[in-house]
């Protein structure tokens, strides 16, 4: 009985744990940085190896501003990217093996076989060392675990932390496995990337770790290197790994620019010599509140692919509304998001049209902007910033009763239960019936929330 009650007590911690990398955390330092431009790009990097691993689940790519080199797969099934791992990263195949690996742990299921062998660590003593291992998998860093090992028996802890170990190796296969399907030549990634983290590497004893050795790690992975020396590639394979490189090649110095500290920013790219660095150093500038000199900068990019302008107008976009310059900030906005192939490649700067739209008071471009952030928001409705924006655009037309909806559905995600309730009664009252089924649909959720957290 004590045996379960505890193993129950440990479920909720890796519960709790598990949601470390929610878009809106309390528990975390660090903060998820929302930016289309990189999200896009390892979420179809993610969906290439999920898609050859065979897995058909969806798998979200969050992106952490911790500037360690680090990912992780959490409870959700979904990886968590450190911007470290982008910025630390040489080139676009060391970023491929460190997704692999993380897809390889979804595809295993091995988070969730995790969860359900919590009573071997019970049995073997290993409480402290469980927490810490659940925290080590869902923040990225392992000091926790090495914290929580003492004290633990050597034996029965190695063989718990045995499986841990396990799962790390058929993770490596897996991605292994991957790199074949998709006839990926990238090996070069795999053994940099260990050899980097061999130099960072906390395992000082390999029965004392959750990982192998790195030093076997990249004996394997060098095989596999001399193994797909031999692959025949086809062309579009090679455009598209060529394609990767050069997205790469962008995000790395924009996510430096997004992510480094405050007192570094002055000297951050001061004197680019690329499109690339020219980019980071308008995002570097926009973050010094220094608009108008962001703004000139990002004008010099090259505007040939519709899908990167649009990234571009973003910042543009964002720099023209901090000089007041609304109207402005709304055309470009208006006619990037007309060229793209995909919106919802392009949710940050549907939010910034609405935004410029709203304080500018530009009520001739209300309709289109409720549009785009339409075409965003639907069929999941669970993004709280195209919400509140929403919400505006609808009160600004007088959709009353859809800025109700969308009050109430965003104060139902904030966890404000009765605000929730306030609007949602209101959204009740309108004539149109699919307004009232989504009012009815808050209503319901909440319920169901006020049931599970009831004291039992």
């Amino acid at each position: 009985m004590v045996e379960e009650t505890l193993y129950l007590n440990i479920r909720k911690i890796f519960c709790i744990l598990g949601l470390f990398f929610a878009p809106v955390s309390a528990f975390a330092e660090d903060y998820v940085i929302m930016d289309d431009e990189t999200e896009v790009f390892l979420s179809e990097i993610v969906g290439k190896l999920k898609d050859a691993l065979g897995y058909k689940s969806e798998v979200k790519v969050y992106i952490s501003s911790d500037r360690s080199i680090n990912a992780a797969a959490i409870q959700s099934g979904d990886i968590v990217v450190n911007a470290g791992a982008l910025i630390q990263s040489s080139d676009y195949r060391e970023i491929i093996a460190i997704l692999a690996h993380e897809v390889g742990h979804i595809e295993g299921r091995h988070i969730q076989l995790f969860i359900s062998q919590t009573r071997d660590f019970v049995k073997a003593g290993l409480v402290p060392a469980l927490i810490g291992a659940v925290t080590a998998i869902c923040s990225g860093n392992p000091a926790p675990l090495i914290a929580g090992m003492a004290g633990s028996q050597s034996m029965t802890q190695g063989m718990a932390l045995s499986k841990l170990r396990q799962k790390e190796n058929i993770a490596d296969t897996k991605a292994a496995e991957a790199m074949k399907k998709l006839k990926w030549p990238i090996f070069e990634g795999f053994v940099s990337i260990h050899k980097k983290l061999e130099n960072k590497s906390f395992a000082y004893n390999e029965y004392l770790s959750t990982h192998p050795l790195p030093e076997k790690r990249i004996s394997k992975y060098n095989e596999y290197l001399e193994q797909s020396k031999s692959w025949q590639v086809s062309e579009k394979t090679k455009a598209t790994l060529s394609r990767f490189e050069k997205t790469f090649a962008r995000i790395k110095l924009k996510m430096n620019a997004l992510t480094a500290p405050k007192d570094s920013l002055k000297a951050l790219y001061q004197n680019p010599k690329n499109e690339n660095e020219k980019y980071a150093r308008a995002v570097v500038l926009y973050r010094m509140g220094r608009y108008s000199e962001s703004l000139n900068l990002m004008n010099e990019l090259d505007k040939n692919d519709n899908d990167i302008s649009a990234y571009f107008a973003e910042i543009k976009c964002m720099a023209l509304i901090n000089m007041k310059r609304c109207s402005e900030s709304a055309k470009i906005a208006a006619e990037a998001l007309k060229n793209i192939r995909r919106i919802k490649d392009h949710r940050d700067l549907a939010v910034i049209h609405a935004e410029a739209v709203i304080a500018g008071n530009l009520i001739n471009q209300v309709p289109e902007a409720i549009k785009n952030l339409e075409k965003v928001l639907f069929p999941k409705e669970d993004d709280l910033s195209v919400l509140t924006e929403l919400g505006k655009l609808y009160s600004m037309s007088k959709q009353d009763s859809k800025a109700s909806w969308c009050a109430a559905k965003s104060s139902f995600l904030i966890g404000d239960f009765k605000l929730a309730k306030f609007h949602a009664k209101r959204a009740m009252s309108s004539s149109d019936k699919s307004i009232r089924m989504k009012a009815q649909d808050v209503l319901n959720s909440i319920d169901e929330s006020e049931k599970d957290n009831s004291p039992e």
